[in-house]
């Protein structure tokens, strides 16, 4: 555990995510199909835009496409490339796909383009982490790492939920975040109510 004290790497949770899951449920993955990918910085607001074309039919592979412009230079510039596709048999019947990372070949169910990078590899190649254990070893086991962990559950959870009250009264994850956020002294105890206006 000591190894990831004072760990200054780049973290899943601010990179670009290529999930082939999603691709499944947006149903990409039949024949030749394409769309555009949008995700939104939950913190600056900004929009980064990524192409996708994928080809199951003859040497499966997912095509993407997009731009980047240099925040020292301001110019911008074009990429498009090809990540190829494999597949392995579910237990029940079907088979289920996967990436193959462009940079080492290894199977993936998701790829990155973490902050300042130009391409999607996988977690190992662009040396990701996650927030979680990015906290230091120390405050893991102090009051300041419970709280650092309590807020980002209260973060994860804020991302997941999706109903926050059933039948006039607030649902299990709008409860978990109650009690998260009384613990770690920032918000009221009926905060689940304000976030809920908030949510409208």
């Amino acid at each position: 555990m000591g190894r990831y004290y004072g760990n200054n790497k780049s973290i899943v949770e601010d990179s670009l995510k290529l999930s082939i899951f999603k691709l499944k449920e947006f149903g990409l993955l039949r024949g030749y199909a394409s769309s555009t990918l949008t995700w939104a910085s939950s913190l600056s607001g900004s929009k980064s835009t990524v192409g996708i074309g994928v080809n199951i039919i003859s040497d499966p592979a997912v095509k993407v496409n997009y731009s980047i412009t240099s925040r020292h230079t301001g110019q911008k510039a074009d990429y498009e490339y090809t990540i190829p596709l494999t597949t392995t048999d579910c237990h029940f019947g079907g088979i289920r796909y996967w990436f193959l990372c462009p940079c080492c070949g290894k199977r993936s169910g998701c790829l990155y383009k973490a902050p300042g990078g130009e391409y999607f590899h996988c977690r190992d190649c662009n040396r990701l982490t996650y927030e979680s254990r990015n906290e230091c070893r120390l405050g893991r086991f102090g009051q300041m790492g419970y709280v650092l962990k309590a807020e980002r559950q209260v973060r994860e959870l804020q991302e997941k939920i999706k109903r926050w009250t059933w039948a006039g009264r607030p649902t299990r994850k709008a409860r978990r975040i109650n009690t998260l956020t009384q613990r770690i002294g920032s918000y009221g105890p009926m905060d689940w109510e304000r976030m809920l206006i908030r949510k409208r």
